[in-house]
């Protein structure tokens, strides 16, 4: 069954439960009750007519009526879950009580209880704002493997889904924040951006900031392929993004390969190859490995024989409760955090930032930061290799010197 068929039915039978339990029972006059209805039919609706005007030229304040929408969804959404786990209290007290059922259809008893609920269901939804607007929260991890022959601090953007109605000056912060941790490189695991290349212009200058301080890698996620993938392939590299599609490099000389491939669901429905082979082509044996791959799934050729460390997105750590459940059934299992796939220590980031309803309800987005160290064998052996070949060590030198001027200088 195609999606958009499910969710008319699921959205129908939501609004026919709703619309009975609020105004049902009571002595409502016909304004209130097609007022009620057509506020239930424009909540359920709110994501197709918000997709569509973001694809519109919109200017002005009118960018930002798709939030309106998005979170009058996420409201009619918590009203239904918030009403549906009352009723089912309800319903469990008055059996245990042993109190008539008939007490649930009281108008009077039933409207009070209905006017707190609704309260309840806009606090909630106000406080996910809130959740959603603020900078995200540092997480940090150390890992230490003797592949690493360098002390490396790496941080992870996932599930930015940059759209028109993002204000230049959220890219700005989350740009600030990552610059204040002072990354080698940042990398960029997809979902990215959610509009084309021409309509996130001013959006993608503020995002190209972290070129300036840092090596950005990036990946394609499935809504790249939305927006045009071959378009914003061209959009990445051009902004001097080194663009992982089937493709890795070294970080320097610090062992560690990074290499990326694109959305494996996405990439899968229009025909593009995952080549996890090309994306190791230039790893060697004893190279710490990341792979970065928007879905948390292992690709075909895959093992811990060739990669160390996975780091994915796309779940969003399911956003908004109850949605963890669903998300979680969806990718087999994996919701948000670390996990072992196939021998593979996987990385799952909650995301940076949000997609579809402007809330995040218990699950904080993120900005993730790897240090990822050497270990004692590692450094000896690097130290060696510089011993025995002198002209490594003197451009090692060079560098930091330059560094260290160029830090004089600012």
């Amino acid at each position: 069954m195609p999606a958009d068929i499910a969710f008319l039915i699921v959205a129908v039978a939501v609004i026919a439960i709703t619309y009975k339990t609020y105004v049902g029972y009571g002595n409502y006059g016909w304004g209130i009750k097609v007022g009620f209805l057509l506020f239930l039919l424009v909540g359920w609706s709110a994501p197709f007519m918000g997709f569509a005007l973001r694809r519109m030229d919109l200017g002005g304040w009118l960018v930002h009526l798709t939030d309106v929408l998005y979170f009058l969804f996420g409201y009619v959404f918590f009203l239904f879950i918030v009403s549906f786990i009352r009723d089912t209290v309800w319903m469990v007290a008055d059996l245990v009580r042993r109190v008539p059922i008939n007490e649930m259809k009281d108008a009077i008893l039933l409207q009070k209880v209905n006017l707190y609920t609704l309260a309840f269901a806009l606090l909630l939804c106000l406080y996910g704002v809130f959740e959603a607007a603020k900078t995200p929260a540092v997480k940090t991890y150390d890992i230490s493997s003797p592949k690493i022959k360098e002390d490396t601090r790496l941080v992870m953007l996932s599930d930015l889904h940059i759209d028109v109605d993002t204000s230049p000056k959220t890219i700005e912060k989350i740009v600030n924040r990552v610059k204040e941790l002072r990354p080698d490189a940042v990398v960029i695991v997809g979902d990215t951006v959610d509009n084309t290349p021409a309509k996130l212009y001013t959006q993608m200058q503020e995002l190209k900031k972290l070129e300036e301080d840092s090596m950005v890698y990036i990946v394609l996620g499935n809504h790249e392929f939305y927006a045009g993938a071959r378009d914003w392939a061209m959009a990445f590299s051009a902004l001097g993004f080194r663009f992982l599609n089937n493709y890795g490099d070294k970080v320097g000389n610090t062992g560690i390969y990074l290499a990326g491939i694109p959305d494996i669901n996405a990439a899968q429905r229009v025909n593009m190859p995952i080549k996890t082979k090309n994306a190791l082509y230039k790893a060697e044996k004893d190279d710490f490995v990341i792979m970065l791959s928007h879905t948390p799934k292992i690709a075909e050729g895959l093992t811990s024989e060739n990669v160390d460390l996975q780091l994915s997105g796309h779940t969003h750590g399911g956003q908004i409760y109850p949605f963890h459940y669903f998300v979680k059934a969806a990718n087999d299992g994996i919701l948000s955090g670390f996990y072992n796939k196939n021998g593979i220590k996987m990385y799952v980031s909650r995301g940076t930032r949000y997609w579809g309803p402007p809330m995040r309800i218990f699950a904080p987005a993120e900005i993730t930061v790897f240090n990822l160290k050497a270990t004692s064998e590692a450094v000896e052996k690097n130290t060696q290799t510089e011993k025995d070949n002198p002209d490594v060590r003197d451009v090692q030198a060079d560098s930091e010197k330059h560094q260290t001027e160029e830090g004089s200088n600012k």
